[in-house]
């Protein structure tokens, strides 16, 4: 479903990725791994189009995507929910949610994906005329995926979905991947919690300083001497 080969990027003259090759087959979860710094976060917002390689190339569906603008390559079918989740805090949640399907404004079922988000997170049901700024941490990111899934996409991409939010809850969003994959949407997570990512992954990257330095299915990567060490604790 999605290539991406070779690809290198730099902010400011410095070097966020080098060479970075990494392949998601539909259907499948898979994780990126790695400490901060590593460049996790610029390969996705580079896959969608936030930021421009320098060179190689980015492919979807056969495609070549990395000359295309980011409502494009979301129109496309690539959903990304940022690290920082950008919602719109003094917006319902259900308007929130809305305009997620701002693509299809003109069809007549402009709000059909609502009932998935909300059997998917049935908090949100709870609070669909709340502002967004009165959710707790766990509870936009909810809102930040249900958001991206409203734009019907083929390919999920979630940097740092557990960030900031309490273990319970850190619980029900990787649970939450898994559901949406069995849903029929591939997806492609960036994170620091390398443990629970590989519970629910098929495969595998590890980035170090901008390069790729492991790849291979989960339970690969998961019983690598290196990764326990270093990222496992064991």
């Amino acid at each position: 479903m999605l290539e991406a080969r070779e690809l290198t990027a730099a902010y400011s003259g410095l070097v966020a990725l080098a060479d970075v090759s990494i392949t998601v087959a539909a259907g499948e979860i898979v994780c990126v791994a790695g400490a901060n710094g590593a460049g996790k976060s610029t390969l996705l917002k580079t896959i969608a189009g936030l930021e421009r390689p320098r060179s190689g190339a980015i492919l979807f569906e056969g495609e070549r995507i990395d000359h295309l603008a980011a409502h494009r390559i979301t129109a496309r079918g690539i959903a990304f929910v940022p690290e920082n989740r950008r919602l719109f805090p003094r917006l319902s949640v259900r308007d929130n949610l809305r305009l997620g399907s701002y693509l299809f404004r003109g069809r007549a079922d402009r709000d059909a994906p609502m009932a998935q988000v909300v059997a998917l997170f049935p908090r949100l049901a709870e609070r669909l005329d709340q502002r967004a700024e009165t959710l707790s941490g766990g509870e936009q990111q909810m809102l930040a995926i249900g958001r991206a899934l409203m734009t019907r996409p083929r390919l999920l991409m979630l940097d740092e979905p557990s960030q900031g939010i309490m273990p319970k809850l850190v619980d029900e969003i990787f649970a939450a991947a898994v559901k949406i994959r069995g849903a029929g949407t591939t997806v492609l997570i960036v994170e620091q919690r390398v443990t629970e990512c590989l519970e629910i992954a098929d495969r595998a990257y590890v980035l170090r300083t901008g390069k790729v330095i492991m790849r291979g299915t989960a339970a690969e990567i998961r019983d690598d001497p290196e990764i326990r060490k270093a990222y496992l604790g064991l």
